[in-house]
């Protein structure tokens, strides 16, 4: 059977558009006729909008690099593999790839060039995986407080072996760090695996979450106190003294008193400490990284992250994507945590069942890798028997529900369900859903206001959003 030209352009791009090199193809005018989905990944770009366009339209290379492009289409001669840097014009991202580009030559004339390309960053992070792969259950054991570094961190995402890339990169010097990402994304991890890649590897890792500390707490905590202070006080090191030569993490700062966070932006600029009670300023020496859970802009708007202390931190920002954009990641997750608890729980659960599979990839994951973790860790928790495969019915109710109704939002009716509905949980799993459900429907009806939800509900603004991190609930 003889096959239409469109049948075959239809097969050849199709091909194309699987392998996992970026495939870009210019013709004799240098213009772009081709663009494969792995470029469009790498690069960012989008292949409707560069076809037809001049490369240098697309890409501006630096002042150390240029076109090979034009010089292949002019010469003929394909060029060997090489690094390459350029700029995306766009949206002025910045390119280290590791290029290869050919001619394609009919009757002794050049056509068309294309170039195969592979993101530097992430084959770095496939050549580190190979190198370790026979330690892969070996549990780095370190003496800093830590308990993960790069080498924890699994991914192969484009976006977060470039987040990776970044951190690395930041490792090395002593610079303030703002990590933004969701809760249970991994700010943490980044954190650690930080400290271990820096100078002040050597030194402690001391890590803090300001949501869960009282604000009248946390300022002696941080500061530290001078015998007499007030009644009962005695000479004690702050946390900043204690992470001495050390990194000191302080995450969600958007939960951090406003005051405070003045005292702490002295800090970062003066890199000295005052005792309360003392009027002796002492310096101090280590890295600080700070996290926030939510959007930046939104916490400087509504007034619980000073603009000048954001500013400060600006200056390195790394953001951790949510599970739900790198859902090519959750197959290597889920192996991870299969591997990981079929060793802590002494059973053999091989894979996941494709259709529960399928369910995972199209769900929000509000609560993103640390919930997959607790989802696939239910099976094990409640599993009576050593089940192959890891199917929708063994794991817990609680989050088959998530699963069956195939990514709907959390609704109050079902909250509701959970706290009366049912009789076959125990008190603690019914009095967190009658928990879940109050906190709910109070931050609905204060228009999801934390100030004046916590007022309503008698608490504090630290142990509200405590609670909403530890029931999942984003505003």
């Amino acid at each position: 059977m003889e096959r239409s030209l469109k049948q075959l352009q239809i097969i050849y791009e199709h091909v194309m558009n699987q392998i996992e090199e970026g495939i870009v193809i210019s013709d004799d005018e240098n213009k772009v006729i081709f663009v494969n989905k792995a470029a469009e990944a790498i690069e960012g770009i989008d292949s409707k909008t560069c076809l037809g366009k001049r490369m240098e339209d697309i890409y501006i290379h630096t002042k150390n690099t240029h076109s090979k492009h034009a010089a292949v289409l002019n010469t003929g001669i394909p060029a060997n593999e090489y690094l390459n840097q350029y700029m995306i014009r766009e949206s002025h991202k910045m390119m280290n790839v590791v290029e290869r580009m050919f001619p394609v030559n009919i009757d002794k004339k050049t056509v068309a060039v294309y170039s195969l390309i592979k993101n530097l960053p992430a084959l770095k992070k496939n050549i580190d995986q190979s190198l370790e792969l026979y330690t892969y259950f070996h549990k780095e054991k370190m003496t800093n407080g830590t308990k993960y570094t790069f080498n924890s961190i699994i991914g192969n995402d484009i976006n977060f072996i470039e987040a990776i890339s970044n951190a690395r990169n930041v490792a090395k010097n002593q610079t303030t760090v703002l990590i933004f990402g969701e809760t249970g994304t991994g700010k943490e991890l980044f954190a650690q695996s930080i400290h271990n890649a820096s100078p002040y590897q050597n030194g402690p890792f001391i890590s803090v979450n300001c949501a869960a500390i009282p604000s009248t707490l946390l300022e002696s905590m941080f500061f530290g106190t001078a015998k007499g202070a007030f009644t009962g006080a005695e000479n004690m090191a702050g946390l900043f003294e204690q992470a001495e030569k050390g990194t000191l993490f302080l995450d969600e700062i958007n939960s951090m008193d406003i005051r405070l966070q003045a005292k702490l932006l002295k800090v970062l600029e003066d890199k000295k400490v005052t005792r309360i009670g003392s009027e002796k300023a002492i310096h101090i020496s280590c890295r600080i990284l700070c996290a926030l859970n939510e959007d930046p802009q939104k916490c400087i708007k509504e007034q619980r992250l000073r603009q000048d202390l954001y500013y400060r931190l600006s200056s390195c920002i790394l953001h951790i994507p949510p599970l739900r954009q790198r859902v090519s990641d959750i197959p290597l997750l889920c192996k991870y945590y299969l591997q990981k608890f079929n060793q802590e729980y002494r059973l053999n659960i091989e894979c996941v069942d494709h259709s529960l599979m399928e369910e995972f990839k199209k769900y929000s994951w509000p609560g993103n890798v640390r919930e997959l973790q607790h989802v696939i860790e239910s099976a094990y928790s409640i599993s009576e028997q050593n089940i192959k495969i890891l199917q929708l019915k063994n794991i817990a109710y609680y989050y088959r529900k998530f699963f069956t109704e195939a990514s709907k939002p959390q609704k109050e009716e079902y909250f509701a369900e959970e706290a009366a509905g049912r009789t076959d949980v125990g008190l603690k799993e019914t009095m967190d859903n009658y928990e879940k459900m109050v906190l709910l429907q109070a931050l609905n009806r204060n228009k999801k206001n934390i100030t004046a939800t916590a007022k309503e509900l008698e608490i504090t603004r630290q142990a509200l959003q405590y609670k909403m991190k530890k029931y999942n609930l984003r505003l």
